[in-house]
Order: structure tokens, then sequence, then C-alpha cells
């Protein structure tokens, strides 16, 4: 007892600091451990992403110049709503004749207010609806303008001083029309302010244009349009040869194309071929010319038509030249290369009834196929003309209708008359030689049928 008593009172203060001695060791031999495998993970960790660096710049680096290398050696196509593109990329262009209103056809689109400002006045949605089909397998459709437009509510008036209803152009936008050009024999027949109300409201539309001008400076700018299928971008140019003996306050006002003997004729040729340039400049892979002749219902193209023509395609600044103002179908030609066509009747317009007026009732709708390669020049050529014959009515009621051989909207006038009309169409468009390989009568069944797959 003596012993424990002894042993335990004797070393206890000395028992105590010991074990903290002990204690402490071992925590600090414990902190060791953990610093030394902390710092060797850290170190392993660096190492293993060091060799990682040291691996990957090869591979990160080569793929974007493999990515690069494909867009260069492999071009996307773009075929649009061409039917058979034989190229890396086309544009569909539709073009078709003068909106030519009179009276008798705004009445029967008219609401119970034909003074409404707010744009209801009129609705002329069904005069155009049949023909949305035909927009829609093109790429860019091209309006032409024959007359001015008047102010919001009116005055409206028609021959020989044209004003016809402002919701014409909101018609064309809601149909399809990409632009529209207005250089015609009436495009003077409002003055400076006319003109002025067609371009804010085609502008107010978004529908592209050109032909008449608010300014000196937007005379001499050229029209590039962009496909929106992706095929490139067409320059449009256009010029009348008369404005039925009115003067504009200035020149520029109107594109002219007067004729040979004229002293603007020279000066109207080389402003036309200035502008083709500078669209191409801008960008263009291929140009249109717009041409607006005087003399009416031919079935053949006047002299002034062919002369003209031969005159801009020989100047090598056009892809295709097409015309309206004759309110009849003309002929189809290929002239050294380039290919004009004279006339596309009306689009829409008052029936005439006379017999030396009765083609007014007809027109035709073109659509051109260019093709090429986009950027660059000296690639593009015309590949194809569809076209399809048009009436102006449709059982009675005036509206757009397709003669066509494959009779989408049912008969326009009657079986036997429609068929008739369509001959005679036929037999004028081929009259000057068009290649019939080229140059095709539009069967716009077919053609959903195939691209649909049935």
């Amino acid at each position: 007892m003596k012993y424990r008593k002894e042993a335990v009172h004797a070393t206890n203060t000395e028992v105590l600091a010991a074990g903290r001695r002990r204690l402490a060791f071992a925590a600090l031999a414990v902190l060791a451990v953990v610093l030394v495998a902390g710092i060797w993970l850290l170190v392993h960790s660096l190492q293993s992403k060091q060799s990682d660096a040291d691996t990957k710049p090869a591979t990160t680096v080569s793929e974007p110049k493999t990515a690069e290398k494909k867009q260069v050696t492999e071009p996307a196509e773009h075929h649009g709503n061409s039917p058979d593109c034989p190229d890396t990329d086309c544009i569909a262009m539709l073009v078709n004749g003068d909106l030519l209103f009179h009276e008798g056809l705004w009445n029967q689109y008219a609401s119970a207010n034909t003074a409404a400002t707010d744009g209801t006045a009129f609705d002329f949605t069904g005069l155009f609806e049949p023909m949305r089909k035909y927009i829609e397998a093109s790429d860019i459709a091209v309006c032409e303008f024959e007359t001015p437009i008047a102010q919001r509510g009116g005055p409206y008036s028609a021959y020989p001083i044209f004003n016809i209803p402002p919701e014409v152009a909101d018609a064309a936008k809601n149909v399809g029309y990409h632009a529209c050009t207005h250089a015609s024999n009436h495009s003077w027949d409002q003055g400076a302010d006319g003109i002025a109300r067609l371009w804010d409201t085609l502008e107010q539309d978004g529908i592209a244009q050109t032909g008449s001008y608010k300014t000196e400076k937007d005379s001499y700018e050229p029209l590039v349009i962009d496909s929106p299928t992706g095929g490139g971008k067409i320059g449009l140019v256009a010029g009348t040869v008369s404005l039925n003996a009115q003067t504009p306050d200035y020149d520029w006002r109107v594109d002219r194309l007067r004729e040979s003997g004229d002293p603007n004729h020279q000066a109207d040729i080389d402003k036309a071929v200035a502008k083709a340039k500078a669209a191409r400049e801008q960008g263009a892979d291929v140009v249109a010319m717009a041409m607006h002749s005087v003399q009416e219902y031919l079935d053949y193209a006047d002299s002034w038509q062919q002369d003209e023509a031969h005159e801009l395609a020989d100047t090598g600044a056009f892809d295709v030249i097409y015309g309206a103002g004759c309110h009849c179908a003309q002929p189809i030609e290929n002239y050294n290369g380039t290919w004009i066509i004279y006339g596309l009747g009306n689009a829409v317009t008052e029936s005439a009834n006379t017999a030396d007026t009765i083609v007014n009732n007809q027109g035709v709708t073109a659509r051109i196929q260019f093709a090429g390669k986009k950027g660059v020049a000296g690639s593009w050529r015309v590949n194809r003309i569809d076209w399809v014959p048009s009436a102006n009515v449709t059982q009675g009621k005036y509206q757009w209708c397709s003669l066509a051989s494959d009779h989408p909207d049912g008969p326009c006038w009657d079986e036997t008359q429609d068929a008739n009309v369509r001959q005679r169409i036929w037999d004028v468009l081929y009259s000057m030689g068009a290649d019939q390989n080229v140059v095709k009568e539009w069967n716009i069944t077919a053609e959903r049928a195939s691209s649909s797959g049935e």
C-alpha cells in the first residue's frame, strides 16, 4: 500500500507532463504525414495537367483548320425554287405584266367606306390570290406598277390620268412580291407627289423598287435584291420610252429609254449600263432589264422594242431583258445569247371588249431561272424560262387566273375559250424561234407532285 500510495503521489505531475509531450509528438507526426501527402498529391496533379497540356495543342489547333478547309473545298449549294438547277447556285425570278387599274376593277374590291385612310378602303387580296402558288414556286417575284397611287382615302382616278387606290401596293406585299418596277408612260401622271406616294407606300410595305424617284441620288442607285433562298443577288434596272408627252420637273425623276434619234437616247443607254455595272460592283450575280413600251395590242415586237433590246443586249451588261406596256403577250427571243421577253401583257386589269383590244385581257407570267456560282463573275446564264398564260377574270369576276394546260384554278372563261387563248399565246411566244428545250409552259401541278415525291 505504501508503494502504491507513494508511487501515485510521488509521480502524478511527471506522468501528466510526459503524456502531454507524447500527445504533442503524435499530433505533429500526423500533421507532417498529412502535409507530405497533400504536397505529393498537389505535385502529381500539376504534373498530370502539364502532361495533358503538352499533348492537346496539336489536336486543338488542327480541328479549326480542318473545318475551314471544308468550307473552301465543299461549298454549300443553293438551288432555291429552281426545279432543275444545273449548277452550284440558282435564282428563280418571277415577272409578269402591268398592274393596270380602272374603276370597274377596283370597285369590285371596295369596302363600305372607300374614303377610309387606314388601309381598309379596298381589299385586293382575292384579286391576286391564285397567283400566290406561282410566286411561292419562285425565289424573287417582281411586279410592274403601270400607274401612280392616290393618297389613302382618295380621290381616285383612272384613264387618262391615273391615281389608283394605294391598297394595290398592300396586296402586292401580301401575295408575296419582293420588288416592283415603276418606270412607265404614266409615271408622271400625278407629278412628284404621285411618285413620292408610290415610293413611300412600297417602302412601308417592305417592297424593293426602282424606276421613278423622289431624289436624284436614288435615281443613280442600282437596285440589288438578295435571293431569300441564298442563291445569289439580282440587279434590276428599268426604263420607259414615253411619258405621254409629259415633262417632269427633273429628267432624273423617271428612268428613260428614249428611242434612237432622240438627243437623250445614248445618255439613257449609258445610264442603264452604268446602273447595271454598279449593281455588279455591289454583288449582283445577274442583272435584269425591264423595258416599258408604248405601242399597244401587238402580237409582235415593234421596231423600238427590237432596236432598244438589241442595243442593250449588245452592251453585255444584262443577263435578261423583259418588257411590259403594250398590254399584250409578245414573243420571246434569244438574241446573240441574251434572252428577251418582249411583252408580258397585263397581270391584272379591267376587260376590253373590242376585237383589236381584247388581248388586253391576257397576260404571261414567266419564271426565269439563272444558274451559276455565287460571287463568280461569268459563271451565270439563263438556263430555263417557264411561262404560264393568264386571264384577267375567273368566271366573270376580276381575278388573275391561270390558263395553263393543267387547269390549276379551273376554267377562267370556259374550256373552249381558255384553250384558244392559250394556243394563241403559245404561237406568239414561239414566233421568233425560242428554243422549247429552254422556254417551257409551266405545269405547276406536275412540278408540285415531283417535288413532293408523288
